[in-house]
C-alpha cells in the first residue's frame, strides 16, 4: 500500500465512526494525549427592521476545552475534559407587531447579560478482545443553571472486526434557578432531567468505505419553557427520536476522503428535521489537510409556536415565540486546516451560519424574526507524549 492511501485510510478509519454518545475506540491508547481549543461563536447583530428599539446586539461567546486522555495499565484508559464559556450580549425577550404588521422582538438587553458555564466529566474505558466498555460523570454550572449527568457505552465487533454494535445510555439531572426572578416575575427555581439511549451499527464495505447507522431517542421532562421569555409555556415531557447515516470513502486518486452525514429528526413538540452535511478532506502533503464542509438544515415548526406572542392567552395553554422553534431553514460553510507536526497536532477552522425561513423544506405559516446567524472560528491543538 502506497504511503499516501495507508494516511488516508488512517484519517477516514479513525472518523467513519464517531457519532455522538459513541464510543469507537479500538484499542487502549499507547500515549498520553492532551488537547486544547479555543472558539469563538459570534451572532450578527439584530437590524432595526427586526428590533425598532433597545439593544441590537447578540451573543458573543468565548469556549475554552480541555482533554486529557491517558492509558491506564493495559486493558484501561482514563479520560478527563474541562470546558469554560464566557457570554455576553442579549437574547429575545418578547415579540409583538410592528406598524407594517409584520413580527418585530425586544431584546433582553446586552448590557445585563453576562453569564460563564464551567464543566469537568471523568471517564474510564475498558478494552476487551472484541470491544469495550466505558462510562463517565460530569458536572456543569452556570450562574443560574446547574446539571450533573452520566453515561455508559459498550461496543462489540464482529465479522473479523468488519461490523461493530454500540450502545450508549446517559442520564442529566438539571437545576434551573433564573437571576432576577422576583424583579420580573420569573420562576424561582425549577428542574428537568434528560434520558438517553442510542444503538449504532457500523461496517467496514470494504479497503476504502465504511457506513454506519444510528439511532437515538430521548426523553426528557420537567421544566422544559425558557423562564427568560414573558409569555413560553411548553409541555413538560418531550420524546425526541433521531435517526443517522454516515458513510465515508477515500478515493486513491485525489488522495482525499469524502464524509456524508444525513440526520432525520422528530419530537412531539411537533418539530420535524433533517441534516445533511458533507466534508472532504484533502491531504495537501504529509503533513497538511485542507476540509471544506457544507451542512443544510430545515425544520418545521412546533404545534405551539406563534410569532407573535399572544398576552391573553391562559397560562394554561401552550405557546412560545422562540425562534428555535419556528419552521426555517439554513446554511453552513466551514473550512479547515489540519496541520500534523508530528507529536503536536493542530487545527484551524472558520464557520459561517445563516438561517433564513425561505431555506426551508418544510411549510412556515408563521415566519419567525430574529433567526441567527453567526461566525465562529477555533484553533485547537493535541499533543501526545
Amino acid at each position: 500500500m502506497n504511503p499516501k492511501h495507508s494516511r488516508s485510510l488512517i484519517a477516514l478509519s479513525t472518523t467513519a465512526l464517531a457519532l455522538p454518545g459513541i464510543a469507537n475506540a479500538d484499542a487502549p491508547p499507547t500515549q498520553n494525549k492532551v488537547s486544547y481549543k479555543i472558539s469563538n461563536y459570534t451572532e450578527d447583530d439584530l437590524s432595526r427592521r427586526e428590533a425598532p428599539f433597545g439593544d441590537l446586539d447578540r451573543y458573543d461567546i468565548d469556549v475554552h476545552q480541555f482533554q486529557l486522555i491517558s492509558p491506564v495499565g493495559r486493558n484501561f484508559s482514563l479520560q478527563v475534559d474541562a470546558n469554560y464559556e464566557s457570554l455576553t450580549g442579549a437574547s429575545p425577550w418578547f415579540t409583538s407587531t410592528g406598524l407594517d404588521g409584520e413580527p418585530i422582538v425586544s431584546l433582553s438587553g446586552a448590557s445585563g447579560i453576562r453569564d460563564k458555564r464551567s464543566e469537568l466529566s471523568v471517564g474510564t474505558r475498558y478494552y476487551l478482545i472484541n470491544g469495550s466498555i466505558g462510562g463517565n460523570i460530569g458536572y456543569s454550572e452556570e450562574d443560574d443553571y446547574r446539571a450533573t449527568y452520566f453515561g455508559l457505552s459498550g461496543e462489540r465487533h464482529f465479522n473479523d472486526e468488519m461490523t461493530t454494535v454500540s450502545l450508549g445510555f446517559s442520564y442529566s439531572s438539571d437545576d434551573i434557578f433564573p437571576t432576577d426572578a422576583e424583579l420580573f416575575n420569573r420562576v424561582v427555581s425549577e428542574d428537568k432531567s434528560s434520558t438517553s439511549a442510542v444503538l449504532s451499527i457500523s461496517q467496514v464495505i470494504n479497503q476504502v468505505s465504511t457506513f454506519q447507522v444510528a439511532l437515538s431517542l430521548t426523553e426528557q421532562s420537567g421544566f422544559l419553557s425558557d423562564p427568560y421569555k414573558l409569555r413560553d409555556v411548553r409541555p413538560q415531557d418531550k420524546t425526541q427520536i433521531a435517526l443517522t447515516n454516515s458513510y465515508r470513502r477515500f478515493f486513491v486518486a485525489a488522495d482525499a476522503s469524502l464524509h456524508v452525514n444525513y440526520r432525520f429528526y422528530h419530537d412531539d413538540f411537533g418539530i420535524s428535521s433533517q441534516t445533511f452535511d458533507v466534508a472532504w478532506f484533502q491531504n495537501l502533503s504529509n503533513s497538511l489537510q485542507l476540509v471544506p464542509t457544507v451542512r443544510y438544515y430545515s425544520q418545521s415548526a412546533a404545534d405551539f409556536f406563534t410569532n407573535v406572542d399572544d398576552f391573553l392567552k391562559p397560562l394554561s395553554e401552550y405557546q412560545s415565540s422562540d425562534y428555535r422553534l419556528a419552521a426555517f431553514g439554513a446554511y453552513s460553510g466551514g473550512l479547515s486546516l489540519i496541520a500534523d507536526l508530528g507529536a503536536w497536532t493542530a487545527v484551524l477552522t472558520a464557520e459561517r451560519y445563516v438561517a433564513n425561513e425561505a431555506y426551508s423544506a418544510y411549510a412556515v405559516s408563521q415566519p419567525s424574526t430574529a433567526l441567527v446567524r453567526y461566525n465562529r472560528i477555533s484553533l485547537g491543538f493535541d499533543y501526545s507524549f
